[in-house]
């Protein structure tokens, strides 16, 4: 159903040749409806989890439902990030509000890291002092159910996120990834206990479990970060940038070439070198042309290409990203 319910939502009209405002705000608009639906599956995970918990009294569920409050937390930011996202561009914010969803993956980030703290916290006193553990196959049966919806959400989020260029989908889907992967180690300490006896080993897993939750949180934050420092945008998206310069006859070399992306937003600013002899709108023609190819190749990125006067000797040369940083 939740792969039903995501696929919905990314469907629709959504290969048709519209505009790029409507074609963001579409895509907008399926990107609310997805953040919706990760709120509402996070919500039943942490029923079944926090039901398997006080069923058993098992500190490794209590671990992985507290990774799961988390995700509600999580789910709940992402649908904030997306809708302020949506919004259009206005005075005080001309680039839009798309980075909004990178700060979405910030606070996942740092959320999932101080679960992972919390964990640790509350497993180590039960190393000394273990508790035996009660009803452990109603526990893990509905483990195995929350563990299921986890994976189909994954799956359905991460495709949305990808298709959608939502940044705050995809770093939610990398969650519930992680929170499947934990869900399936705890299950399996539940398992070990009930069928030895050995009490220590449900919080020797919790706290394994911590080391997985606090190297996704890691990571989250990492890559939010990165995304908050305008980090370029890939190889293959500049590489088609640079064979649209080199495949204008007019275009007689190019330098300065600087990219970024904010959430579904891409941005494109170069210097191209054209000949000197050119009026100023022949010269306009030729840039605007180059624009538009860009832009269409990128998905409806912003290109903004600045005209110089090629001169031998001191503007005659192409100059590359990897060439300017030395990469």
């Amino acid at each position: 159903m939740v792969l039903a319910v995501a696929h919905a939502c990314q469907s629709g009209r959504f290969n048709l040749p519209l505009p790029l405002s409507v074609r963001y705000i579409n895509g907008m608009n399926r990107s609310r409806c997805v953040a919706l639906w990760a709120l509402v599956v996070s919500w039943a995970v942490l029923a079944l989890k926090l039901g398997a918990f006080l069923l058993t009294g098992s500190m490794a569920l209590l671990s992985d439902a507290a990774e799961s409050l988390v995700n509600v937390t999580g789910a709940l930011s992402v649908v904030l990030a997306v809708r302020l996202a949506a919004r259009p561009p206005d005075y005080e914010h001309p680039y839009g509000h798309a980075k909004a969803e990178y700060l979405s993956s910030a606070l996942e980030g740092a959320l999932v890291l101080g679960s992972a703290v919390w964990i640790v916290v509350t497993s180590a006193p039960k190393l000394i002092q273990p508790e035996p553990l009660e009803q452990t196959g109603v526990g893990l049966g509905l483990l195995l159910v929350a563990t299921l919806i986890n994976l189909m959400a994954a799956r359905g989020f991460a495709r949305a996120g990808v298709q959608l260029d939502s940044s705050a989908l995809v770093a939610h889907a990398r969650h519930l990834r992680t929170d499947v992967w934990t869900s399936a180690g705890v299950g399996l300490g539940v398992i070990l206990v009930a069928t030895t006896g050995w009490f220590r080993v449900d919080a020797a897993v919790a706290l394994v479990v911590s080391v997985g939750v606090g190297r996704e949180g890691i990571l989250l934050l990492k890559r939010a970060a990165s995304n908050l420092m305008d980090v370029r945008l890939s190889d293959d998206d500049e590489a088609a940038v640079m064979r649209r310069f080199d495949a204008h006859p007019d275009v007689l070399g190019f330098h300065r070439l600087r990219t970024r992306q904010a959430g579904r937003l891409r941005f494109v600013d170069a210097d191209v070198f054209v000949d000197p002899a050119l009026t100023v709108h022949e010269a306009h023609e030729i840039v605007t042309a180059v624009e538009d190819a860009i832009s269409s190749d990128l998905g409806g990125a912003t290109v903004t290409l600045h005209a110089e006067p090629y001169e031998p000797g001191v503007r005659d040369t192409t100059s590359r990203p990897k060439d300017e940083f030395g990469r």
